[in-house]
């Protein structure tokens, strides 16, 4: 029997891969993370540059002040050789009082260039001290330049990291209307409606594991992203679904070609996670997302057991032995894993996201 149904999901969203949130001029705008990388390059540019000329003026100062060190000695010498000219002079003064004949005019000479040899040392100090006040201020104001390039570049890289967050964020908010096909084996023991509701339900839960793939894919760091993805919940809901086609193909296989409406509303520190930042990018000024009451939300179960070649069946649908992962809507779920020899594990577990089922399957008392 195959039974064939019109869907109306292809007519109600177009395209095929929408985004939730971002609109045909928001798509035509810079991508904020590039803006800020450019950003970044110019104030790196402008730190190095600054880095290099204080470097250059701190050599000035420097050299400034190796030369006041060398003016105070020149002064040192050139003051006691004043006063030495002087000294030479005074004992002429008192040969004069003697010998009226004397020439005094060579030593009087010496002791004007000494002087004058003072002075325009001491003019040099002041303009080299002059120097060097100048040149102290102009470091200190490169300094403070270079301070605050560096509390720019820091900022930058704080909203870079906040414009990377809300650039996942909007990524992940998609939707999808996919079209998925899956063939089940239906145990003969069924009715018709149990075969349905488990293809139905095979189906929808591939078209959740295929929407959650391409979600990941089309991120713009997705690499990082699946780096990260443990423990994520990116909460894929399936909103609507229909079969479009579905019927026997021999050998109690049943097929199902549905038509599935999906959508992503991750936890609020997803976008944080996958990126491996600090979740206070994700907490500030986030409103929740409102689930509606008729959403159907999934989440990935892995189900392990300490024992190989068992069998999992989860709400009367085989899925193999362990380990596997399934994709599995929040709720009350039924667990069976079984093996020959031991004891079965029985279970209804409540799932309200990812998570791991663990069980150490005993020896049967009768083996």
């Amino acid at each position: 029997m195959t039974n064939f149904r019109i869907s109306a999901l292809l007519l109600a969203l177009s395209p095929l891969w929408v985004s939730a949130s971002l609109s045909a001029e928001e798509l035509n705008q810079v991508d904020p993370v590039s803006a800020i990388d450019a950003k970044l390059t110019e104030k790196n540019s402008d730190i190095e540059r600054i880095a290099a000329t204080q470097i250059s003026a701190a050599e000035h100062l420097k050299q400034q002040q190796n030369q006041k060190s060398k003016l105070q000695r020149e002064g040192d010498e050139l003051k006691a050789k004043r006063n030495r000219a002087k000294s030479v002079l005074d004992k002429q003064y008192s040969r004069l009082l003697e010998d009226p004949e004397t020439d005094l005019v060579s030593f009087q000479k010496s002791y004007q260039d000494a002087w004058a040899a003072v002075k325009e040392n001491q003019s040099a100090q002041l303009d080299n001290q002059q120097a060097i006040n100048e040149s102290e201020i102009h470091l200190s104001q490169l300094k403070q330049k270079q301070a605050r390039l560096n509390n720019e570049q820091a900022n930058l890289r704080e909203s870079k990291v906040e414009a990377r967050v809300k650039r996942i964020a909007t990524e992940l908010r998609e939707s999808a209307v996919l079209e998925t096909s899956y063939t089940t084996t239906c145990a003969a023991t069924m009715t018709l409606g149990e075969c349905a509701a488990q293809g139905k339900h095979l189906t929808n839960q591939k078209a959740v594991q295929t929407f959650k793939s391409q979600l990941l894919d089309q991120l713009t760091e997705s690499t990082l992203a699946k780096q990260n993805l443990q423990g994520v919940q990116l909460n894929i809901h399936v909103q609507d679904s229909q079969a479009i086609k579905s019927g026997f193909s021999g050998n109690n296989a049943y097929s199902v070609q549905m038509q599935a409406q999906l959508q992503a509303k991750p936890e609020a520190v997803a976008a944080c996670k996958l990126l491996n930042v600090s979740t206070r990018y994700c907490l500030t000024g986030r409103d929740a997302a409102v689930v509606k009451k008729n959403d159907k939300q999934w989440a990935n179960v892995t189900v392990r057991s300490d024992q190989y070649n068992d069998s999992v069946t989860i709400n009367g649908i085989k899925y193999g032995s362990t380990p596997l992962e399934v994709a599995l809507p929040n709720g009350r779920h039924h667990v069976t894993i079984s093996k020959q020899g031991y004891e079965s594990y029985n279970r209804t577990v409540t799932i309200s996201g990812s998570d791991t089922i663990w069980v150490k399957l005993l020896p049967s008392k009768n083996s």
